[in-house]
């Protein structure tokens, strides 16, 4: 046996532990050695099976179940013999554990995600902790593939159809209780007694035939019936299925629709066969370049939450326990939720009543938002809504540790602000701003300590919006930028530290974008074609789309910075200032490039007679007007690499996709840029440089690196 990863423990008479603990590891995670030791494990309980009453799978990690497969090998393998050969080696070992011939329980307590499931649903039956660590499910889809270890095979025999494809195209996570009443597992129970419990539910199904100790699906309600007991019913869950994958992704994503058509076809087979049709139909996600990219994203987004924020720093974070927040708006109420959601206690202060009022608000409807979608408690509720306390006054700033600014996007304005705020601050107090565009620099001249200053920009919907950019001015010390990554990651949130420079990454990187959708609506074609061109690509929203969500207005002060500091490729936006003059703001006053209504969006013939534009033309192929502005995005992407903006390529691809919504099937900019070639990037932007003028000169980086036949990223992971 492979040592200290699998081994067989003797528990009670006749029954013995299978127990999972790889010594090499912080979590439990299924390798090929993994694997190896499961074989040699499962090879000596076959040869025990005589003198055995039953087997319960644990892990030997408290707190700790089964994490998954190794992504690290899930990113790297590429041959797809050899992936096929891995997916049938784990699902005959699973296998092996599913006809052992002897009754098997799973006991599950932490994280059982993936491979962790799949080897638990080869089991008869499964318990787990009723704890807040336990986390059940199958997150394959995330990372371009579906379950390939027997999970898209057994799970619907447990659960369903409707629940398996809910399970798995969802790729969301359940605790013990939904687990439980899914069907997923058999019982939840306190930690303390999950062994007991698992021994009890043992003997429960050893009193059943042999033929029958596994758990299986009963129907219990009319609709599940008609539903799952007939060839109608579940061609029409395979049909919706579809379709909503399809809604959602547009096809970009091939693994959902892969696991569909696999459960499908799997119908009525038996378990052996079945196997066999998963195996073919997973092996080929392994090999894509969709998954590849969407693990070198996770690998990215790891990182970001772990990685050394100063390399070689002695210093540690420091604790933000209480926070003063300046500005009680729409993005202060979602900072005062989100930093109180992890026990924060918030001062949130502003000069006007109606200002307050709104921000409570936000906090209000966001926590009732969430509360709906995870039953939380009222009591949970209000214990939140206790952390932040509203005040009109410059009081009990002495206490807290950061005070962060959230006003009017105006440099003015923050520098007032930040006037009043640092001398009731403690000198160790971080103290920071929340801007989209302003220089950290300009607002820190005046300050007395800019070393502790530092700039957040959070994105608006703050409790959705995955991203933070932490700036750090010229000035900013190493203790403040590393008490702002800090605060990001306890805050949940994946950082992304930029240096100071006029839009940081994400803005400075779309108003290139946006700029140059405007040129196209300018050159003739219609708004609701060029929007259409870029969700094709892949973007979650069109250039107009987006610009009516973030409001006319910011986007025409943000493109004035950005034409300032850079007026060689950045211009003012006339035809924004024409409609903001209007009295169009977009979807906060329900008429923008759209109209809106409620969460209703239509067409606005009347936009393009404002404009004074001619009747609109039609593009030959909507991919010729998205190549335009992807390629803006990919040049001034590695224009930032260049300058330093941020640590790399892998950085900047990952702002942009959290930040901007860049198709992460498509790894960010310059892993698109990469994909399709540096060479043919550096040849489109010429011919655009000589048709359109000196926005599309390609930087030199970009030249330099397809002229020595390089790339941004590697070629795999």
């Amino acid at each position: 046996m492979a040592p200290g990863v699998f081994r067989i423990e003797p528990a009670s008479a006749g029954v013995v532990h299978l127990v999972m603990e790889d010594p090499a590891r912080k979590l439990n995670v299924l390798d090929e050695a993994a694997i190896a030791s499961l074989e040699d494990a499962l090879t000596t309980l076959e040869a025990q099976r005589g003198e055995l009453k039953g087997v319960i799978l644990r892990s030997g990690k408290k707190g700790s179940y089964i994490a998954g497969a190794d992504i690290t090998q899930i990113g790297a393998l590429t041959e797809l013999a050899a992936i096929h050969t891995l997916v049938r080696r784990g699902q005959s070992a699973f296998q092996r554990l599913a006809t052992l011939g002897v009754p098997t329980v799973a006991a599950i307590d932490g994280v059982c995600l993936g491979g962790g499931l799949e080897i638990s649903l080869a089991c008869d039956s499964r318990v787990a902790a009723e704890e807040k660590q336990t986390s059940i499910g199958l997150p394959e889809t995330m990372l371009g593939i579906f379950p390939g270890f027997g999970g898209t095979t057994r799970l619907p025999r447990l659960i369903g159809y409707r629940n398996a494809l809910d399970l798995i195209l969802s790729a969301r996570n359940l605790d013990a209780k939904r687990a439980e009443k899914m069907g997923v597992i058999a019982k939840a129970a306190p930690s303390a007694w999950l062994i007991e419990a698992a021994e009890k539910r043992l003997a429960e199904i050893a009193r059943r035939p042999a033929g029958a100790r596994a758990d299986r699906y009963r129907p219990k309600a009319a609709l599940d019936h008609a539903l799952e007991g007939n060839p109608l019913g579940r061609a029409f869950l395979f049909r919706q299925a579809r379709a909503s994958v399809m809604a959602r992704t547009s096809g970009h994503y091939p693994a959902p629709l892969a696991a569909i058509d696999c459960l499908q076809r799997c119908v009525g087979l038996a378990v052996e066969d079945a196997l066999v049709v998963e195996a073919e139909r997973v092996s080929p996600m392994v090999a894509s370049d969709v998954c590849k990219n969407l693990v070198r994203i996770f690998f990215l987004s790891e990182a970001a939450k772990r990685a050394e924020v100063v390399p070689g720093s002695p210093l540690a974070p420091q604790a933000v326990r209480g926070m003063m927040l300046a500005g009680a708006g729409v993005m202060g109420g979602g900072i005062a939720e989100l930093a109180s959601r992890y026990g924060i206690d918030v001062r949130l202060r502003d000069v006007r009543p109606e200002s307050l009022q709104t921000g409570l608000a936000t906090v209000r409807r966001v926590l009732d938002e969430r509360g709906r979608k995870k039953r939380t408690p009222a009591r949970e509720k209000d214990g939140q809504m206790a952390h932040i306390l509203p005040t009109l006054e410059l009081t009990g700033m002495a206490r807290v540790d950061l005070a962060l600014e959230a006003v009017v996007e105006d440099l003015d304005v923050k520098r007032r602000v930040f006037a009043e705020i640092e001398v009731r601050i403690r000198q160790d107090a971080l103290l920071a701003s929340n801007t989209s565009s302003l220089s950290i620099d300009a607002l820190a001249d005046g300050l007395r300590h800019p070393e502790r200053f530092v700039g957040f920009h959070f994105f608006n919907p703050v409790h959705k919006m995955p991203l933070v950019e932490v700036i750090r001015g010229a000035r900013t010390g190493d203790q403040a930028l590393i008490n702002a990554v800090a605060l990001a990651r306890k805050l949940g949130k994946t950082p992304v530290v930029v240096k100071d420079s006029p839009g940081f990454l994400v803005n400075r990187v779309l108003m290139p974008y946006l700029r140059e959708a405007m040129h196209l609506l300018e050159e003739g074609y219609a708004v609701t074609d060029i929007d259409a061109s870029m969700r094709r690509f892949g973007m979650p929203m069109g250039p107009f789309e987006v610009i009516d969500e973030v409001g006319l207005d910011v986007g025409m002060k943000v493109a004035a910075v950005l034409a300032k500091a850079f007026p060689e490729r950045m211009q003012n936006a006339p035809l924004l200032e024409k409609l903001v003059a209007a009295g169009r703001l977009g979807k906060k006053n329900g008429l923008g490039f759209y109209r809106h209504q409620g969460k209703k969006r239509r067409v606005d013939d009347s936009v393009r007679v404002l404009l004074g534009l001619p009747a609109a033309r039609k593009p030959q192929v909507l991919d010729t007007l998205a190549e335009r502005m992807v390629m803006a995005m990919v040049n001034e992407t590695a224009r930032c690499v260049e300058e330093g903006l941020v640590s790399g390529a892998g950085q900047a691809d990952l702002g942009l996709i959290f930040g901007a919504g860049f198709p992460p099937f498509r790894g960010g900019p310059l892993r698109h840029a990469d994909a399709v070639g540096l060479a043919f990037v550096v040849q489109r932007l010429q011919s655009l440089r000589a048709e359109k003028g000196p926005r599309f000169e390609p930087c030199a980086l970009l030249v330099a690196k397809a002229a020595a036949g390089e790339r941004f990223t590697a070629l795999v992971g």
